[in-house]
């Protein structure tokens, strides 16, 4: 649990007026220990040949009376090393100072910094205090206390009841698994004025010949693309066809929306679907396609594109005022030429057409197999789902905590997975991170709750007990309440 952090502290002076610097101090907490990690710099500080000093992070009670001591640093001039060396600390010295952590030689004008990191075990009396954390400067080997040189660096407070503030998380709402939706296009022909399909080859009675094997191919090999994963399922294929601008447009109406029909109905049978999952629609005249081919057009003036957009895009309120367009693309002089010798046989054609969208999901699945699907493709799996695979792991486990991130990354913006990311944060002792992601969480009562236990592990109780209030009647906002009003 962090209580502290500073990244630079202003020099210390020796009690021969040299200074030592710190930086990067950091204090925390965890069960039963407390942390210090930081780093001593010497380069301002030259000791004499002969010369000891001894520096001792230290915790201090408010009322100066009560000190718990972290292990020393032992700085040697060049004389003192080769004593220490030979025959160690003196009996004075040793009693003075229990624990030793590093033994240096000061090697005078260099640059010199030393790597800090040692505990101690939390005493009751630092328990719920505040606490002033010192580094002693001691060169007559007097002690921490007597004799020394003290300077505060921080004021903290060591608070139990932070590690037994209450959080809960939001079990989101079940919803439909995501889908992926994998889109084509094919050129299904139907007999004139007819709306069966043909999946054989089949000769009309005006001998026109229809093969549609290709391209009925075309979407059953989108459909098998998209069930390659075993995983998935198809949630719904929606057939789209479309007419060209060619012949009335209710009779359009009626042909492509039957000729989508037929074509449902043939993949549904063929993959076993049932009609809700293999639905159909249609847009009668296909003026959109239209209107690219004529952008696109090399082969015309200017002066017909600009024409031809001009008629397309005029506003249309009814079939009356779509006919009156293809009237007036055979009839009008601008248009009438164009129209007969490549609109009409080669535009037109390449109008109508099929569009597909295949939509799948994941199958329905246990926990388990849920949680081998999220390491391989994530994507699929709904908010509910991966929260499932999160509580197949013990709280605060690598794979737990790691189970929350590939939800966030994946729901972003989503209050629940942002609340929830939080809480694992939280119960991982990473408040900033935490804090980060309750800015996205939303204002339920959960959110609010762990918003104070953030709070709270920053000291701010105010701010705590303020979205606790806000957390209303949810049971661990009213534990925490009475947590940090005792």
């Amino acid at each position: 649990m962090l209580l502290a952090a500073i990244s630079a502290l202003p020099a210390l002076s020796a009690t021969d007026g040299e200074g030592i610097q710190t930086s990067h101090v950091q204090v925390t907490r965890d069960e039963n220990k407390v942390i210090v990690t930081m780093n001593i710099i010497l380069d301002q500080i030259n000791l004499k040949r002969n010369q000891q000093v001894f520096v001792t992070p230290y915790l201090e009670s408010t009322d100066h009376k009560t000190v718990a001591s972290f292990p020393s640093v032992l700085l040697n001039g060049r004389n003192m090393q080769y004593v220490y060396e030979r025959s160690g600390m003196s009996r004075k010295m040793k009693a003075s100072h229990d624990q030793i952590a590093q033994v240096v030689r000061r090697k005078n004008g260099t640059e010199q910094t030393l790597s800090y990191t040692e505990s101690i075990d939390i005493m009751p009396w630092m328990d719920g205090q505040e606490l002033s954390f010192h580094l002693a400067i001691d060169s007559c080997g007097c002690g921490v206390i007597a004799g020394s040189d003290q300077s505060e660096l921080m004021q903290l407070m060591l608070t139990p009841k932070l590690r037994k503030l209450y959080t809960s998380f939001i079990i989101p709402a079940v919803t439909e698994a995501p889908v992926a939706i994998h889109e084509g296009k094919a050129r299904v022909q139907f007999e004139v004025d007819r709306t069966e399909l043909h999946a054989v080859p089949y000769v009309c009675k005006n001998g026109q010949r229809i093969d549609n094997r290709a391209q009925l191919q075309i979407i059953c090999d989108s459909i098998n693309y998209a069930l390659r994963d075993e995983n998935v399922e198809i949630a719904n294929i929606n057939i789209c066809g479309y007419a060209s601008p060619e012949s009335p447009y209710d009779h359009n109406d009626f042909l492509a929306t039957n000729r989508s029909r037929s074509l449902a109905e043939y993949i549904g049978q063929r993959y076993n679907l049932p009609k809700e999952r293999c639905t159909y629609s249609s847009v009668p005249e296909n003026w959109a396609e239209f209107r690219e081919q004529v952008i696109a057009a090399n082969d015309i003036t200017e002066k017909q594109r600009q024409d031809l957009l001009e008629l397309i895009d005029k506003p249309t309120y009814g079939s009356a005022d779509f006919d009156a367009k293809e009237r007036a693309l055979k009839t009008d002089p601008r248009y009438a030429k164009l129209y007969k010798e490549k609109i009409l046989p080669v535009w037109f054609p390449e109008l109508r057409c099929t569009k597909f969208a295949i939509s799948t999901r994941l199958k329905p699945t246990s926990d388990e197999q849920l949680a081998r699907i999220i390491k391989t493709s994530p994507e699929l799996l709904s908010l509910n789902q991966m929260f499932r695979v999160a509580r197949l792991y013990p709280e605060g486990s690598a794979e737990f905590n790691e189970t929350f991130s590939i939800a966030l990354r994946f729901y972003t913006d989503d209050p629940v997975a942002n609340l929830n990311a939080a809480v694992a944060a939280i119960k991982a002792g990473n408040f900033d991170q935490a804090a980060k992601y309750l800015e996205k969480a939303g204002d339920s009562p959960e959110a609010e709750n762990a918003r104070g236990v953030v709070a709270a592990n920053n000291n701010d109780m105010e701010a705590a007990l303020r979205h606790f209030n806000a957390a209303g009647s949810l049971r661990e906002a009213a534990l925490n309440k009475s947590l940090i009003k005792e």
